[in-house]
């Protein structure tokens, strides 16, 4: 009896080409990386399942992850989240302050307000709540959107009027002889905190431990704001006993500044990965994982790596440049010149907008000469990626930059 022939479906070029833009998508949600297991969790660079045992078994304790633009950091703060998930009685609270409020006009108590209105959304309509626990949400309401809500309201319609008038007066306290050690907390912050921690208590009673994972305050362009907010609602924070976990912008590690290790239980640096290959195959493992050999020789790869200076945003940048070069070019596979002029235009896209006296100090560092991130200019281009610190705090110009600046490969 003759048997029916198969008829494999081969998708054409087109398709080949769409998938791989698909897989080494810079602005993908780390979300969807991690569902679609394009994640590398290299047990020497990944810190997510310590954070999330560290949250679990300290309650209150409050923990930073640093690290630049691209590093990694959402990635590792998500896969905290699902760790701790796993926990039936934790409840981890992410949240993306950037999404939530402006970070340009971030004011004490905003945090508060967003781990308030978290709650509640975790509170109703899952539960029956007493009068008082109804009260506390509408004052967090309130607080956040300055509306006037009906404790009536069984949904907390915001839809209401804006509360007019001036601001309620705050009540005077002569100055002490002692200062102490951290900002007192301000007297809208404590009240704030009060209605936060009737809604933790309410939780509590419930048998769910929070645990709140801030993401976005890296964002926040100078280490002034950050402290501003570690002062008053991260340590508003801790009074309620809530372990707590936040990205941190990289500017708080430079220049004069407050000891971070005094303000946070744990701090976790998240630095460029090793791009050498003979010391960690992290770099080269996400390509394998994005089925870069498909399209590309392990050279090629390693090539990529190197260039991309070990920011993992770079290297997936650096990787969908090429695939589209070579896509441009009617080929079916990627050649050195396409990962070339990738690598090209990563570099030309980081000298743009650069003064004279930026690219003095960048022709320094290529020279020899020693950089230090002690003022705005240097600060600034560490902060964008432009000069990257390694090991033992030795720095180099991104390896993509630096070949434009010397005028090719």
């Amino acid at each position: 009896m003759a048997t029916e022939a198969t008829t494999v479906a081969v998708p054409d070029r087109r398709q080949r080409y769409r998938e791989f833009m698909k897989r080494f998508n810079p602005a993908a949600p780390a979300m969807a990386a991690i569902r679609d297991g394009l994640i590398c969790q290299s047990p020497g660079r990944s810190v997510a399942k310590r954070i999330a045992a560290r949250a679990d078994l300290s309650p209150g304790c409050q923990q930073l992850l640093v690290g630049g633009i691209g590093s990694g950091k959402t990635t590792e703060l998500m896969l905290a989240e699902i760790a701790l998930k796993s926990q039936a009685a934790v409840l981890p609270l992410f949240v993306d302050v950037s999404a939530e409020t402006d970070l340009n006009q971030l004011q004490h108590g905003a945090l508060l307000c967003i781990v308030g209105i978290h709650l509640w959304m975790n509170i109703n309509p899952k539960y029956k709540v007493p009068p008082q626990v109804r009260a506390a949400a509408i004052a967090i309401q309130r607080a956040a959107f300055g509306r006037r809500v009906s404790i009536a309201d069984e949904e907390l319609n915001l839809t209401a009027e804006i509360v007019a008038g001036e601001p309620d007066s705050l009540s005077q306290q002569a100055e002490g002889k002692l200062i102490a050690p951290v900002a007192p907390t301000k007297v809208d912050v404590v009240d704030l905190l009060e209605s936060v921690g009737i809604l933790v208590h309410y939780l509590n009673q419930k048998q769910r431990e929070v645990i709140v994972i801030f993401d976005g305050l890296d964002r926040l362009k100078k280490a002034d704001e950050f402290w501003t907010i570690v002062d008053q609602d991260l340590h508003a924070i801790k009074s309620l006993k809530l372990s707590l976990v936040a990205a941190g912008p990289l500017s708080i590690m430079y220049g004069p500044g407050r000891q971070i290790k005094d303000y946070f239980d744990e701090v976790y640096y998240l630095g460029p990965a090793i791009f050498d290959p003979d010391e960690s195959d992290f770099l080269l493992e996400i390509m394998r994982l994005r089925g870069a050999g498909e399209f590309m020789s392990e050279a090629q790869s390693l090539r990529l790596c190197r260039f991309s200076g070990g920011v993992v945003r770079d290297l997936i940048s650096l990787a969908r440049n090429a695939g589209e070069n070579a896509y441009l070019a009617n080929r079916d596979h990627i050649n050195s010149s396409d990962v070339d002029e990738a690598i090209q235009r990563i570099g030309i896209s980081y000298l743009l907008g650069l003064g004279t006296e930026q690219r003095k100090l960048l022709h320094g560092i290529l020279q020899g000469r020693g950089f230090s991130p002690t003022d705005s200019v240097s600060l600034d281009l560490l902060l964008s990626r432009r000069v990257l610190e390694q090991d033992g705090s030795k720095y180099q110009v991104h390896p993509a930059l630096a070949s434009v600046l010397n005028g090719g490969f």
